[in-house]
C-alpha cells in the first residue's frame, strides 16, 4: 500500500523553497478550511481553521474517511464523480456535519492531485462556511415574502414609484381597486400622466419633504380616481432604494367617509350647542313664569281662601247648611290648588335642579320623613318596618323628595286601615345597582293602570276619593332618571301596593 504524507500537494507545482514556505503559509493562515484527500476519500492534510469549522482536532481529522463529515456519505460520490469528469469544481455547495451533529451549509472548490505521471491520487481544495449566509439569506427571503403578503393584502393603498418622476414601479391590489384603474394602465406611468394629485404641485412639495427629511408621516390630500371622483387620503411616504435609484414607497388611507363623519358630528354638535343655548334661555323664562305663577296665582287664592274663612266665621249663624258646604268646598278647592301649585313647580324644579352626590344614609333619611308624616297625621295608626337600607350616593334634596313622594302616597292610600303598615327594604342586584321597594298594605291598584301612574296627571282607578294632584309619582319618577335609575310599581286592587326604584352604584374610578 503506498503511504501518503501530511505535505502539501502543492510540492509537485512549487518547486524550491520559497513556494513551499508561500504555500505553507496560505495553508496555514487561510481562514476557510483547506483540505488535501486520497482520491477513496482519506483526509490527507488539513489545516486550522477546520479545527473551528468540524469540532474535532487536527489530529482527529487527519486520517479520517471525509465522508464521514458529509451529512449525506451518498453527496461525496456525487461531488467525486463531478470533479473526476470536470478535473475541478468551483462554489459546489454541500451540506456538511460538526462533531456535535450541527448542519453547515458550505461550498467546495476543489481540483485534482495528480501523480508526476499525470495519474489521479486525491482532491485538494477549500471549504468555505456559508451557513451565517444562507441564515441571512432565509431570513431575508422570510422578510421579503412578509412585505409582499402586507403589500398585497393590505387595505390601505401601497404605491412603490420613481421619486424623481413619480413614475409608478408597483401597486397592490387596494390601490387597483380604490382608484379603478387596472395594473396594466398604471405600472409606467406617472402620477401626473395619471392625474392623480388634485393639486399636482403638491407632489413637488412633498418630495421637497421627502428630501429634506427622508420621510413623510399623516400627510392629507385629495386624489381624483379614475372615475372622476375627489376622495381625501391620509398619506405616509419614505425613501427607498431600488436597484440604486431614489424611490418612494407611500401607504395611502382613505378617509373621506371619516372626513365626512367628522363633519357631521361638529354640524351636530354646533346645533347641539345652539339647542343647549335655546334650553338654558327657556329655563329662564320657565324660572321667571314659576315665580309668576307662584306668587301671582297664590295672591288670588289667598284671598279667595281667606274671605271664605271669614264668611264662615262670622256668617254661620246667617247662612244655612248648604251654604255653608259651598263655603267648605271654595277652602278645601283653594287648598287643593295650592298644592296643586307647589307640585307643578317642585315638577319643574326636579329636572333642572343642579344634583350634588354624595353618599346618603337611607335608614336614617327614611325613618325621619316618616316621623314627620306620623306627625301631620297625629290621628293614624301607621308603623314602619324598615330591613336593610343600603346607602347610595344620590342628591340629598332630590331623593328626599323621592322619600316624601312615595311615604306620603302610602299614608294617603292605607287611611281606610285601622292599622296602616309601610315597609321599606333594599338589595343589591347584580352587583351594579341597589333597589329599593316601598310596600304598603293600602287601597292598592288594577295592575293595568301600573303603567301609568308615573305620568303627570294620572292616577289609578278608585283614587278619586283620595287627595292629591297626580304628580307626586312623576317627580319621583323624574328624579330617579336624573340618577340613572328606573321606577315601577306593582299591586292588586284592595291588597296593597309596592313601589320600586333603582340607583346605580358609583363607578370605581381607574387605578
Amino acid at each position: 500500500m503506498k503511504r501518503w504524507t501530511a505535505i502539501s500537494p502543492a510540492r509537485t507545482h512549487m518547486r524550491g523553497p520559497l513556494g513551499d514556505a508561500c504555500y505553507r503559509d496560505l495553508f496555514e493562515e487561510s481562514k476557510d478550511t483547506v483540505y488535501v484527500s486520497s482520491r477513496e476519500g482519506k483526509i490527507l492534510n488539513i489545516n486550522k481553521a477546520a479545527e473551528e469549522l468540524f469540532g474535532y482536532s487536527r489530529k482527529e481529522l487527519i486520517g479520517m474517511d471525509i465522508r464521514a463529515l458529509y451529512a449525506d456519505p451518498q453527496d461525496r460520490e456525487l461531488f467525486r464523480e463531478e470533479i473526476e469528469r470536470s478535473g475541478a469544481v468551483k462554489d459546489y455547495g454541500v451540506t456538511l456535519r460538526r462533531k456535535d451533529g450541527t448542519l453547515l451549509h458550505c461550498l467546495l472548490s476543489s481540483t485534482l492531485r495528480r501523480s508526476a505521471s499525470g495519474e489521479v491520487e486525491g482532491y485538494q481544495g477549500i471549504i468555505r462556511d456559508i451557513t451565517a449566509q444562507k441564515k441571512a439569506e432565509a431570513a431575508l427571503r422570510q422578510s421579503e415574502e412578509k412585505f409582499s403578503m402586507i403589500f398585497r393584502s393590505s387595505p390601505d393603498w401601497i404605491a412603490i414609484s420613481g421619486l424623481t418622476d413619480g413614475r409608478l414601479i408597483d401597486v397592490n391590489d387596494a390601490f387597483l381597486r380604490i382608484t379603478g384603474y387596472t395594473r396594466e394602465e398604471v405600472i409606467g406611468k406617472t402620477s401626473g400622466e395619471l392625474g392623480l394629485w388634485l393639486d399636482p404641485g403638491e407632489r413637488e412639495r412633498v418630495v421637497r419633504l421627502l428630501r429634506e427629511r427622508g420621510q413623510v408621516r399623516d400627510h392629507e390630500t385629495t386624489f381624483r380616481l379614475k372615475s372622476g371622483e375627489v376622495r381625501t387620503f391620509l398619506r405616509s411616504a419614505e425613501l427607498i432604494e431600488l436597484e440604486g435609484e431614489p424611490c418612494v414607497i407611500n401607504v395611502s388611507r382613505d378617509i373621506t367617509d371619516r372626513k365626512r363623519a367628522e363633519e357631521e358630528i361638529r354640524a351636530l354638535n354646533r346645533e347641539l350647542r345652539r339647542r343647549v343655548a335655546d334650553l338654558t334661555e327657556a329655563n329662564k323664562e320657565l324660572d321667571a313664569f314659576g315665580h309668576t305663577v307662584s306668587h301671582d296665582l297664590r295672591v288670588p287664592l289667598v284671598a279667595i281662601g281667606g274671605f271664605a274663612g271669614r264668611l264662615s266665621r262670622k256668617c254661620s249663624d246667617l247662612l244655612d247648611s248648604k251654604s255653608m258646604e259651598m263655603l267648605d268646598a271654595i277652602q278645601a278647592n283653594v287648598r287643593r290648588m295650592e298644592d296643586l301649585i307647589n307640585d307643578l313647580l317642585a315638577f319643574s324644579r326636579s329636572g333642572r335642579q343642579e344634583m350634588v352626590l354624595t353618599e346618603l344614609d337611607m335608614d336614617e333619611m327614611v325613618k325621619s320623613v316618616f316621623d314627620e308624616l306620623k306627625a301631620a297625621y297625629p290621628k293614624r295608626t301607621v308603623s314602619l318596618k324598615t330591613g336593610l337600607l343600603l346607602p347610595v350616593y344620590a342628591d340629598r334634596r332630590l331623593l328626599k323628595q323621592v322619600i316624601v313622594n312615595l311615604l306620603s302616597n302610602a299614608f294617603k292610600f292605607t287611611q281606610q286601615r285601622d292599622e296602616a303598615v309601610i315597609e321599606v327594604d333594599s338589595s343589591m342586584r347584580e352587583g351594579q345597582e341597589i333597589l329599593y321597594s316601598f310596600r304598603d298594605n293600602g287601597a292598592g291598584f288594577a295592575p293595568e293602570d301600573a303603567a301609568k301612574l308615573f305620568e303627570v296627571f294620572q292616577r289609578g282607578r278608585g283614587a278619586a276619593t283620595i287627595e292629591g294632584t297626580g304628580i307626586g309619582l312623576s317627580i319621583v319618577q323624574r328624579i330617579i332618571a336624573r340618577h340613572g335609575g328606573r321606577t315601577w310599581a306593582e299591586g292588586r286592587p284592595g291588597e296593597g301596593s309596592t313601589f320600586y326604584f333603582t340607583l346605580p352604584l358609583p363607578k370605581k374610578s381607574e387605578p
